[in-house]
Order: structure tokens, then sequence, then C-alpha cells
């Protein structure tokens, strides 16, 4: 992914000391990452009924597939978004902010979301609520979890990590 790349582009150059290529890096990783999930978004919205038609001609299940698709769609750019600002961070050896934005997200925020979305779609078709609420309870999530990641990426402080200072102490600290 590339959140997965850019994390050993940015460790690299911060370990070289080179923050001017960590920030280039960076815009193209996440220009690059928006290009291809909102490309990616485009082909599933265009093409998600053939796609499903691969699996299933059960009508039902195309229709509730198309309805998944529909509703997440948007969601990938969001995830793009988050690895990517989460590598970055993660690059740079800030990891625990991103593991709490990533519990908040999806403990804290998503199940409860999806289990009061569930409760208020509840319908004589849908006794246990409709599946929409569980497909808008996990985009709004991957929304929340762009934006926290996003702001903490822009407070910068993860700039501010010297593991070279820090693995040195460590190797001088066992040798």
């Amino acid at each position: 992914t590339f959140g997965m790349a850019i994390s050993t582009y940015v460790g690299q150059n911060m370990g070289a000391r080179r923050l001017d290529r960590v920030d280039q890096g960076s815009r193209v990783a996440a220009v690059m990452g928006l290009a291809v999930s909102t490309f990616l978004t485009l082909l599933l919205l265009l093409f998600g009924g053939t796609l499903l038609r691969l699996f299933t001609d059960t009508p039902e299940i195309i229709s509730l597939g198309l309805r998944q698709i529909r509703i997440l769609s948007a969601g990938y750019i969001a995830m793009s978004v988050t690895q990517v600002f989460g590598g970055i961070m993660r690059g740079a050896g800030d990891t625990m902010p991103i593991m709490w934005i990533s519990m908040f997200t999806t403990v804290v925020f998503r199940v409860p979301v999806a289990y009061l979305l569930a409760w208020l779609t509840r319908s004589e078709a849908w006794p246990n609520g409709s599946p929409d609420s569980q497909f808008i309870s996990l985009l709004s999530s991957w929304v929340l979890g762009a934006v926290l990641t996003y702001s903490w990426y822009r407070r910068g402080k993860w700039r501010q990590k010297n593991l070279v200072a820090s693995a040195t102490a460590a190797a001088g600290a066992s040798g």
C-alpha cells in the first residue's frame, strides 16, 4: 500500500535527516493515493453491478451489494488519507497516536454507531435494522479516522521524533 511505502521512505529520510525529502515524498504519496483511490472508486461506481454478477445472479444480493458499493465507495478515498498520513507518522516513529485513532474509530465510534443506526432503522422488512446502517457506520468511521489522522499529521509532532538518537542511546546502553 501507499501507507507502507511512505512509512519506509519517511523512516529512511528521517534517519538521513532529510526532512525536505520527507515533505516531498509525502506530497507525492498523498497525491498518488488519492488518485488511485478516486480511480478505483469511480470503477466501482461504474462497474459494480458487473463485478457483483461475476459471483451471483440473485437480484436481491446484487441490489444489496450495489447499495453497499454506493455507500462505501467514497470511504476508499478516506482510507487513502488514513493510510498515507498514518504511514508518514509511523515512518517517523510516532506510532501511538495512530493506534489510538484506530482503536477509537473502530471500537468506541463504529460499533455504537452501527448498533444505534440498526436500532433506528428497524422495520418489518429489516427487523434487526437496515443493512445500510452497517455500511453508514463503517463509512463514517473511515471518514472520522481520516480527519483525525490528517489533523494529527498537521500538528507536526511526528517531525520531532528523533529515532537515530533513540537508537544510538539504546545501542550505547546495551553495549
